[in-house]
């Protein structure tokens, strides 16, 4: 049967303002109040990595039943397989000869951080290794690749779950993932635990659930409700939802890392269905920059700490010192440049041949 899947096309732009987001926050200087307020929450933009994932998988596990009556789950996980791992396993393999890289090139490698444990670094277990040291590893890109080990967690587990629970009793798996996020949190706060596993982060993909499912099983009835928005309400929506993810983080609440998640979730469930229905809220066309940048904001995600962390080096070697706003923006220019040519190089070389190849599991 004909596969009769959407492109969203604002997508990649959302994703590319989300790496921003996360690669603003890494870049270690502080001391500009503005460019602080700016930075803070880059935890904020890997939920909205989550959501997205959890709008998509659900989407395309939906539609294919839809459409099928079933789920080929080989073809899903090799879909999966093929889309992440190429270039995370080079990134890993990146990461173990990076000390023997820097000292040939005579840098001083960083002692801060904890030695990797490779054999649960390969096997998408970056993540409980965080958890278990309250500490992040000494070499990038580790230390941001605890979110794809969720991602990993997240496909494995809905791929299964959606295989077999019907389409009609979906909302039933909504409802139990943000209970059962919320509870794990509870525990792990408790017990002084960082949220860095798919137990404590899994009511973020369910929140980008939500619109798939209202956009597969309910698309007249929600394309009639967006037409009855007035268009004040739905300016109102969107401005509300981008200021909540934008200054939320700097926000001081009372239990904020328990709350907080609940907000965001909200806040990326109304983005993503102001932008699912063919009566959208506002979109970013495909030719514009941002969209075509989006496009390598996976190879963005796992290239921008070994470039910041490499000119934070070459500043230091020549004794730049990153105080006054001219050279933070030089250097924050110079980073976010070569995180573009880095991540374009690992889109075309290694990303681009196996999603060419994933076409033939669709």
């Amino acid at each position: 049967m004909k596969n009769n899947r959407t492109y969203f096309q604002t997508f990649d732009a959302l994703r590319f303002f989300a790496f921003v987001k996360v690669f603003l926050f890494h870049i270690p200087i502080w001391g500009f109040p503005v460019f602080d307020f700016i930075k803070e929450g880059g935890g904020a933009a890997v939920s909205f990595f989550f959501s997205l994932s959890g709008f998509l998988i659900t989407y395309i596990i939906l539609e294919e039943k839809k459409r099928t009556g079933t789920l080929d789950l080989k073809a899903f996980y090799v879909r999966r397989i093929l889309r992440i791992w190429p270039l995370y396993y080079v990134m890993l393999v990146f990461a173990f000869i990076t000390p023997f890289i820097l000292s040939l090139i005579s840098i001083t490698a960083s002692g801060d951080g904890y030695t990797p444990n490779w054999l649960m670094s390969a096997f998408f277990l970056e993540n409980y290794k965080m958890i278990a040291t309250d500490g992040f590893p000494n070499v990038s890109p580790l230390g941001v690749m605890w979110s794809l080990c969720v991602e990993e967690h997240f496909y494995l587990i809905w791929g299964l779950v959606l295989y077999v629970v019907s389409i009609r009793n979906i909302h039933w798996l909504v409802v139990g993932s943000i209970i059962f996020a919320n509870i794990a949190r509870g525990v792990f706060y408790m017990q002084g635990w960082s949220f860095l596993d798919v137990c404590t982060n899994i009511d973020y993909f369910a929140y980008g659930a939500v619109p798939a499912i209202l956009l597969i099983l309910y698309k007249e009835r929600m394309e009639l409700f967006t037409e009855t928005l007035a268009s004040g309400v739905k300016i109102s929506i969107i401005i509300i939802s981008a200021l909540i993810v934008l200054t939320l983080p700097n926000l001081a609440l009372p239990f904020k890392l328990l709350i907080e998640p609940t907000i965001l979730g909200f806040a990326h469930l109304l983005i993503i269905a102001a932008v699912v229905f063919e009566k959208k809220l506002f979109t970013i066309p495909q030719k514009n920059i941002l969209s075509r940048l989006g496009i390598y904001s996976y190879g963005f995600y796992l290239t921008h700490t070994i470039v910041i962390n490499l000119f934070v080096k070459i500043f230091d070697k020549k004794h730049i010192p990153l105080e006054s706003p001219l050279v933070v923006l030089v250097f924050v220019g110079v980073c976010l440049g070569g995180t573009i040519a880095a991540g374009m190089c690992s889109y075309y070389v290694i990303e681009k041949p196996f999603l060419t190849l994933k076409k033939r599991f669709s």
